[in-house]
């Protein structure tokens, strides 16, 4: 019965037209030369031989291909999409390496097609229409189709058509992004040397939209990242002190928290008196801040507003406290501090106060040669296998990790000092030398950076991200040597740090190293 049924069902799809029929096959098979999809091999030969001027048969029949050499040339067409005119002179050493045996595409139809049993209609007695130059103006074919086959075309042509207005969408999307970049860029260099260069660079930052920086917007939608730093004593409890224990700066004043996150600063601000306070956030946490608000009864203390700090409209002019929280891994990752600069510009009263207001960066020396091995060695022995070539790529990104403070062999030196009360964001990309003082004879294997926070008020309040004091979320920064340094007690390492944001993604960094006149590069992202 079941054969019966399938028979009947193939006869109805091909003559009877004018009756329903069912669901054409899904297209699936993708065009050897563009993102066309088809719903079986003899449809894609006619699209590629119609539009692309690429006759699979005549091609295999030139190069005399066996059955191996055709799933080679297949193969080859499939991971480097060549031209299709290259086919006009090719001799097929191209695919001659028996790596192109490996199906590109799993169950690729056309590795099955069989071309030599195609009817003349479709192969030998249209030839000359077939020219491998692409210039189809004098084909003139007619292919007659059963109905499935037809409605399947069709389905492919809309699927074409969607995918083209939404390429159209993303070209023009990055289009614009790159204009904005082309400015961003255009008005560092010509501020080059400028005395008001960083509010040429808050201006570029600006023009950058939403969707520039999503991904970063959208990691701190995840509750991980809020119950890490909530759960961090040092950091949470810093705030909390500084804000209460100077609550006379609070009391009846407007504060802006900017980078609000669950909100937990806006409340300490309300706790300390403050008659207004505006929580500002880009991330989806907001709505999760604006119940937090709710829950603890202070919604008419605490509003909440989602939106980037250089974009959003406030209900005030001006305000008389900034609280943020915007520290990132090696002080300025994540380049938070720009947007904190901004609206201190753009919204702090004269004489307003920053929270927190003093903050330092610092580098020592360490020596691990257990995780130097365990990072860099790793690679010239991975079961057997030499891998050098990836220790060259692993030892230029830095590392975030917990730090022993037994590992340190050296004092400490301070490469960078900011007061964000005066300070601007030309001075967040900055070069430093920096002398290290080693306390033992030992191989110098990393440099490690680590911050320093300060509330410098009447109730002074600091913390420390250093590996000798209480661990924190922000654990610290390493940078590896390639090549351990042998030191000496009592000698004193000389370099130089340069630290700049990536022109490619202006959250990370790019940071570079001079020891004893040797020269390191690093990322952070």
């Amino acid at each position: 019965m079941q054969n019966d049924t399938d028979d009947s069902g193939s006869d109805f799809c091909e003559e009877e037209w004018e009756e329903p029929v069912t669901d054409a096959p899904a297209p699936s098979l993708i065009c050897l030369f563009c993102d066309v999809l088809h719903t079986d091999a003899l449809t894609m030969y006619l699209h590629c031989k119609q539009e692309h001027g690429f006759c699979l048969k005549e091609i295999a029949q030139r190069l005399r291909l066996d059955d191996f050499e055709y799933i080679k040339m297949i193969n080859y067409i499939r991971s480097q999409r060549p031209p299709s005119q290259l086919f006009v002179s090719t001799d097929g050493a191209v695919w001659k390496d028996d790596t192109y045996l490996k199906p590109v595409i799993p169950d690729d139809a056309l590795l099955q097609f069989d071309i030599e049993g195609l009817e003349d209609d479709l192969s030998e007695g249209n030839h000359g229409n077939c020219d491998l130059t692409g210039d189809k103006s004098h084909v003139q074919e007619s292919v007659t189709l059963p109905r499935c086959e037809y409605e399947g075309i069709l389905s492919c042509l809309r699927t074409a058509e969607e995918k083209v207005a939404l390429l159209q969408h993303q070209l023009t999307h990055a289009q614009q992004t790159m204009d904005k970049m082309r400015t961003f860029v255009q008005d560092l260099v010509m501020t080059t040397g400028q005395t008001d260069a960083s509010s040429a660079t808050t201006s570029a930052l600006q023009s950058l939209s939403c969707g520039d920086d999503s991904s970063y917007f959208m990691s701190y939608a995840h509750h991980a990242i809020h119950d890490e730093m909530l759960k961090d004593r040092v950091r949470t409890e810093s705030y909390r002190d500084a804000i209460l224990q100077n609550s006379a700066l609070f009391r009846d004043k407007v504060v802006l928290d900017v980078g609000c996150g669950t909100g937990i600063l806006s409340m300490f601000a309300a706790k300390a008196g403050a008659r207004s306070v505006i929580a500002v956030d880009m991330s989806d946490v907001v709505y999760q801040a604006m119940d937090i608000v709710r829950e603890n009864k202070l919604e008419n203390v605490v509003s909440v507003i989602r939106g980037k700090v250089e974009e959003v409209s406030l209900p005030v002019d001006k305000v008389d406290v900034i609280i943020s929280e915007w520290m990132g891994y090696f002080l300025l990752f994540e380049s938070m501090l720009d947007s904190v600069l901004y609206a201190r510009d753009t919204w702090l009263v004269e004489g307003g106060h920053m929270f927190p207001n003093y903050c330092s960066l610092s580098l020592v020396a360490v020596s691990n040669s257990r995780k130097h091995r365990e990072r860099i060695g790793f690679w010239q022995d991975v079961y057997g296998f030499q891998m050098s070539c990836m220790a060259s790529v692993v030892v230029k990104e830095a590392v975030v990790e917990t730090v022993d403070p037994e590992d340190i062999i050296s004092t400490e030196a301070t490469v960078k000092e900011l007061d964000l009360n005066i300070c601007s964001s030309a001075e967040l990309d900055f070069t430093s030398d920096f002398s290290l003082k080693v306390t033992k004879n030992c191989l110098l294997t990393a440099v490690v950076g680590s911050f320093d926070i300060r509330f410098d008020l009447q109730h002074p309040v600091s913390f420390s991200t250093s590996a000798s004091q209480r661990s924190t979320h922000w654990k610290q920064t390493s940078f590896y040597l390639r090549e351990p340094l042998a030191v000496c007690q009592d000698e004193v390492v000389r370099g130089r740090i340069d630290v700049r944001k990536n022109p490619r993604d202006l959250r990370s960094l790019l940071v570079s190293l001079t020891l004893n006149g040797r020269k390191f590069k690093y990322t952070m992202e």
